[in-house]
């Protein structure tokens, strides 16, 4: 997808990096992408990204690249508040942290401080710990957490790497969640333990909520490329939310999908109305006071905001109820029946 690709690129006025890395093939390979940012060493990343009193809005304004070495724990065990399809051990990584992607909605507004993006280019440190986990039982590992990767893989190539690695550890499965419509699918190894999940949303929630990202079709295109790949690909219908006309919205949502995907080459589906957690949505209701996905009423429960029960269970079961018409129901996901 150009659009997105040129969003990228016009991104980075300032390029900060941590002086142990500089000379890493992957500083090098980023730096050559952005020739004319001005590059700024810095000792540790939290420095600049942890920093008090930032603006988190102006910065989104104009994000800055922060490139750094994860060090301390890099792979964690997966959010009880995230679906994990069956798999005892689930697992994420934050190969990056943030989004180049604005939705009003995201967790990311209210864990962190800053709106810049960082990129952590030791990737063989990642595999030294997925490497250790391996060694006691399976991996599943969800990479793109604390991030959309697939808009950054044309610069940084780890969703490649990572299939790579992926085909010659059978014990590891990797999950690749994206709003992305950038067509990288060409360029990774197919397997049935590579997982392309695509976050797809209908038209009148992208328009209001998720700014900067792609459209359904684009989306949908790029599933189609993933599927035309040979993957069976994930499809995440969540989080669900209740604007105005959402019934039709979402029955049109799934129609255009199937019609563009078929249900064969759909691995499963996952469906779930927004939720938050308490902590995050103190703080992004401090930080985005004219949200209306931020201000709306939902209710407490359990340590997270979500709508009435009654509301969820009525939008999940309604378009668990048009999903049913396409593929069976045991390839479709609900959280709470987890």
């Amino acid at each position: 997808m150009k659009s997105e690709n040129l969003s990228l690129m016009n991104s980075f006025s300032h390029l900060y990096v941590e002086r142990d890395i500089l000379y890493h093939p992957r500083t090098e390979r980023f730096l050559s992408f952005f020739p004319k940012a001005e590059v700024i060493v810095i000792e540790n990343y939290k420095d600049v990204f942890d920093r008090a009193r930032q603006n988190y809005n102006m910065q989104f304004l104009s994000q800055k690249l922060i490139l750094a070495k994860k060090r301390g724990t890099l792979i964690y065990e997966g959010s009880k508040a995230c679906e994990d399809f069956g798999n005892e051990w689930f697992y994420y990584c934050t190969n990056a942290l943030n989004c180049i992607f604005n939705c009003e909605y995201c967790w990311l507004k209210g864990m962190y401080n800053s709106a810049n993006l960082v990129v952590f280019v030791n990737l063989e440190d990642f595999f030294a710990e997925t490497e250790k986990l391996l060694q006691t039982h399976p991996v599943y590992l969800c990479l793109s957490y604390e991030t959309d990767l697939v808009p950054l893989e044309n610069i940084t190539g780890m969703i490649r790497e990572w299939g790579e690695y992926t085909l010659s550890h059978p014990d590891l499965s990797i999950e690749i969640r994206t709003k992305s419509g950038l067509k990288i699918w060409d360029r990774v190894p197919v397997s049935d333990r590579i997982i392309p999940s695509f976050t797809l949303s209908p038209d009148p929630v992208i328009h209001r909520y998720e700014h900067k990202t792609p459209s359904l079709d684009d989306r949908l295109a790029a599933a189609k490329q993933a599927v035309d790949r040979g993957f069976k690909v994930r499809l995440s219908f969540d989080p669900m939310f209740s604007v105005a006309g959402w019934q039709q919205a979402y029955t049109e949502m799934i129609d255009r999908t199937m019609h563009v995907l078929h249900a064969e080459n759909i691995r499963d589906i996952n469906i779930g109305t927004f939720r938050l957690s308490k902590e995050y949505m103190r703080q992004m209701r401090k930080r985005f006071p004219d949200s209306a996905v931020v201000q709306y009423p939902y209710v407490l429960k359990e340590g997270f905001y979500q709508y009435p029960d009654g509301k969820k269970n009525m939008m999940e079961e309604y378009v668990e109820n048009i999903l049913v018409k396409y593929i069976d129901k045991s390839r479709i996901y609900r959280l709470e029946e987890q």
